[in-house]
Order: structure tokens, then sequence, then C-alpha cells
């Protein structure tokens, strides 16, 4: 039985290998994107041409398993195979359906940063950070001036004197401390007041003015210091405002974020051209891998169901399609295999009815074939009889052309009774493991030597096939087509005989395929080839092609032929081969 396998053949990545390099993609654009400008902005060293490789290399590999996909593709539709017209539909709907998708997508993105650019210019930013800088530097050359002058007044020692609140004189305030100078030179704390979290138990410097702020030590604030007349040095602590370094930290760091960004706008179009490019170019052969794979798992299945149809409508009702799908389109597959399944089984019971009629008609064309010989088996009779009756003397003259007639009739009718019981009394087969090249050897050897212009092939016979079989009754087979190959040859030309391994549904047949160089069967001949008493043989009983296939019935085989006027016949023969027995 002849099968369609409906599973997608292979021409493509498979789905899980796109799906893993779609991973991987995904992970390396993350990566990408996320370092790219964060990197770029911070001044590091990032390797962008590293990644361009890696996409370069994938966009590569997936465009060579691509092309050729698309060479099978274009080269199924240049030799028309069957379902190439309906696998190129799908992809190019596929195909379209893709850029429906894709096109207006990247015009979307193109808008949006497009979008984004000119918000960006509109808003200024780079201005802004500019104008917070200069406020925050602003305010603070303000403090240093108010501190100055808070300094240099006498309140402050009055303050620190009557140890009152340092808010009274200004909020921003934080402490005031007094050091003496001892006789070694050396300054220590006398006195102080404020916050205590802003005292300091050494004097930073001794020369009047601002002290240089120290990043730990003057956090948020800034001081200043005030010699006295009797010597001593007041240490005032002013605040620059509550977290004043961390904003002024975060405004430098903007700016800078900001005069990048604006050396960078003049690049940020090719630069975000290069990454969809390099992101979008893997993706999209990937889509169009898949949309080739999808077109081939559905055009495959309704292509061999094309095919099968095919068949049928020639005649062959063994076809059958394999699904491992178990959607509409596996169901459609199975109902048309048990749609040919039923036609088979039809088939069968018109074969056995008419199996039937031919063996009445047999009967009737027997009785006939048998009464023919009769009437001149009576003529002669009667001829030698009135002869004997009224010129004895002249009995001689027709005895031995009358007795030669009744002779001939009767070996006539006896071969044809002989044929005929062959046919209708064939004995069951005795099945025994026999190895098939002997037996074929054992066939033609009674005919190498009485036709030395025939040329016996049968070098593809393979030696270790061994069959269960009839020896008797196969050799019989093999007799009667090669006695039929001889005469379509005129006993001058070439047959040969192969034999090859199949395997219908769970079974496996052997092949054996007899080939001939003869005249052919005309096609009007073809359908009755196996009938029962047809034959083109002037002396043919017409019973030999019918015992052939009643013996290779026996067998559990078949047996069919392909010929061509003027070139040849090949007669085939299948028949079952036990599981183990094959080599």
């Amino acid at each position: 039985m002849a099968r369609f396998d409906a599973q997608q053949r292979s021409t493509t990545l498979t789905i899980p290998a796109l799906i893993f390099i779609y991973a991987i993609i995904g992970v390396l654009v993350l990566v990408f994107s996320s370092n790219l400008f964060t990197q770029y902005i911070n001044r590091q060293n990032f390797s962008v041409s590293l990644y361009i490789f890696i996409f370069a290399l994938i966009s590569l590999v997936l465009g060579l398993f691509l092309a050729v996909a698309l060479y099978r593709l274009i080269r199924d539709m240049i030799q028309k195979k069957s379902g190439s017209r309906l696998k190129f539909k799908f992809f190019s709907y596929f195909l379209i359906l893709t850029l429906f998708i894709s096109i207006p997508t990247i015009i979307i993105h193109i808008r949006l940063i497009s979008n984004l650019l000119s918000t960006w210019k509109q808003a200024k930013s780079e201005s802004i950070t500019e104008d917070a800088h200069w406020f925050a530097l602003d305010a603070y050359r303000y403090r240093l001036t108010l501190l100055q002058r808070l300094a240099e007044s006498d309140q402050l020692l009055f303050a620190l004197e009557q140890h009152q609140k340092l808010s009274e004189y200004d909020p921003a305030l934080l402490a005031i401390q007094e050091f003496s100078r001892e006789p070694n030179g050396q300054y220590s704390k006398r006195r102080s007041v404020g916050d205590t979290n802003f005292f300091l138990p050494l004097i930073p410097a001794t020369e009047k003015g601002f002290v240089t702020r120290n990043e730990t030590r003057d956090r948020d604030c800034i001081r200043y210091i005030a010699p006295q007349q009797n010597g001593n040095l007041i240490l005032i602590t002013f605040s620059l405002g509550p977290g004043f370094d961390e904003k002024l930290a975060r405004i430098e760091a903007g700016k800078a974020i900001m005069q990048t960004l604006s050396t960078l706008e003049s690049q940020i179009v090719p630069l975000l051209g290069g990454f969809y490019l390099v992101f979008y170019l893997p993706i999209l052969l990937m889509v169009v891998i898949i949309a080739i794979s999808l077109s081939e798992s559905l055009s495959q299945p309704i292509s061999n169901l094309v095919q099968a149809t095919r068949k049928v409508a020639e005649g062959d009702l063994s076809i059958r399609v394999i699904s491992t799908t178990k959607d509409d389109l596996g169901a459609l597959i199975d109902s048309f295999n048990t749609m040919v399944r039923n036609l088979e089984r039809a088939q069968s019971r018109a074969l056995q009815t008419e199996k039937e009629n031919i063996w009445k008609d047999m009967s009737q064309r027997l009785a006939h074939e048998i009464k023919n010989p009769l009437t001149p088996i009576k003529l002669s009779a009667e001829r030698v009889l009135r002869r004997w009756k009224t010129e004895p003397e002249r009995l001689g003259d027709i005895l031995e052309s009358s007795m030669m007639a009744i002779i001939q009739e009767t070996d006539g009718l006896t071969n044809l009774l002989t044929e005929f019981r062959t046919f209708s009394r064939l004995p069951p087969p005795v099945m025994e493991r026999t190895p098939l090249q002997p037996l074929v050897e054992e066939a033609i050897s009674l005919y190498r030597n009485s036709y030395p212009e025939v040329q016996f092939i049968t070098d593809a016979v393979q030696h270790d096939m061994y069959l269960r079989v009839d020896r008797r009754h196969i050799n019989q087979v093999l007799s009667n087509l090669i006695v039929n190959s001889i005469d379509a040859m005129h006993g001058r030309g070439l047959i040969e005989i192969r034999t090859d391994l199949v395997k219908k549904q769970v079974c496996r047949y052997c092949r054996i395929s007899i080939r001939d160089t003869g005249c052919g069967i005309p096609a009007e001949n073809r359908p009755l080839i196996f009938t029962p008493y047809f034959t083109t043989k002037a002396a043919g009983t017409g019973l030999g092609l019918s015992i052939v296939e009643r013996i290779v019935l026996d067998h559990g085989g078949t047996i069919w032929f392909d010929s061509a006027v003027g070139v040849g016949t090949t007669f085939y023969i299948d028949l079952p081969v036990d599981e183990g027995i094959h080599g």
C-alpha cells in the first residue's frame, strides 16, 4: 500500500531553533539597549562593534537558511511540483501580512522618535539645567556675603557671651565657637553655642576669612574665621540649606548629561537607525523563515491529498495519506483514507462478483470449446465408417488423414481440460522458507540453452532474500511469465529480473519485476490480460496468466504490469515477507 506522509519536510530551521534564536536576540537587544545610552552618556567604554558583529552573524546564518528555503521554493515552482503554487501563495500571504504589520510599526517608531526629539528641543532642557546651576551658585554666593557680614559684626560675639539662641540672629546660623591660644601656640576650644552636630574639636585654620570646604567635615555648610582683639579666634558655621551639596551634585550631573546629549543630538537618528536595523533585520528574516515553514506545513498535507486523489482517479485504491495532526486538516485526511478504504472494499466486492460472472462465462465458453473439437471428430469418424461400408478397398486413402484429425482434436481437447483442471483445482500452496535467487535461476535455466538469442539479466536479484512460498507454484509463475516474454520478443531480446524490498502498511513485501523488450501489449488488450480464455496466441488456451494471478493471490500477493507498445512489458509481483526473514 502506497502512502503519502503529510508531516512537514524540514527545509528550514525548526520552530524550537527559531525560538532559541529569538530568545538570544531578545537578551542581546535588552543588554545592548540598556547599556548603549547610559554608558555613552557616562563616558564609559562600550563595545558597539561586538554587538553589531553578533547581530550580523545571526543575520548571516538566518539569511543562509532563508536563501536555501527560497531556492527550494523557486525550484519547485519552476519544476511545477505538486503543491508548489499553493505553498507560494501561502508564503506570499504571510509575507504581505508581515509587511502590513511591520510598516505601520516602523512608521510609528520613527514619528515617536521625531516627536521626542522635537519635544526635547522645545523644552530647552540644557538651558534649564544651566539656569538651575546658576541659581545654586548665586545662592551660594549670597550666603557667603551674608556670613561675612555677620562675622564682622559684634552681634555674634555678644550672642556667644550671653549664650543666646542663634536663630534669633539668622535661621541659617548653625554654630559659633571660640578658640583661645595656648602658650605653645596651639588653639583650644574655650566656649561655643549652637548645634553641637556642627562643632569642631580643633580650629581648621588661623587666617581670617572663609574656611576651605571639606566634603565630609563641612557637609551642607560654610565656615568663617573671625580674629578677636584678645587674640582669640571665632569659628562661625553657616547653613547652605538642607541637602545643598547633594542637590548641587545632581544639578551638575544633569548639566553634564545634557551637554553630552547636546553633542549626541546630531548622532541620535543614525544611532537609532542602526539600532533598529541590527535588531529588526534578524527578526524580519525569522518571520520570513517562519512564513515559509508555515506555508510548507499547510500546503504539504493538501499537496499529498491532491497527489493521492490523482492516484485514486488512476485506479490505485491502495493509496493512503499519513496525518500527524489532530486538527481539521487531519480530520479531512482521515475522511479521505476512510473513503478510499470503502472504495477499495467496494472494488473487492465488485471484483468478486466479476469473478463469479467470469466463472459462469468460463463454464459456457468451456462447453463451447469442448463442443467445437467434437464436430470434426464425429465427421472424421463418420467418414471412415461410411468409406468402410461403401468402398472398403479404398479405406486406406482417408484412414490416415481422418485418424490424424481425430488425434489432433483429441490432444487439443485434452490440453484444454488439463489447463482448466489446473486453474479450477489448483492445490493450496505448501509454504516453506525458500531462497529467492536460486528459485529464479532454476526458472530461467530451462530457457537459457533453448533461446541463445535471449539475454537474461538477474544481477539485481538479492541473494539474501528469503520468502515463505510454495516453491513449485512460484516456479510455475516465473516460467509462465518468462515464456510469455520470449513469445513477445519472438525469441530474441532481453529479459531482466530484479527484486526490491517494499513496505505496505505494517508488512514488508518482496517486489519481483520481470521486464522484457518485446512488442508490448496494446491498450485495448490490457484490461483483459488476466481474464480466463483471453489469448492473442494462435495455439493459446488463455488460462496461463489467470493461473499466475490465482497463484499470486493464494500467496497473499498482488500482480500487475506496465507496458508500452514497441518498448516492452514489465510484470510486477509483490509477495509478503515475514519479519526477520530478509537478511
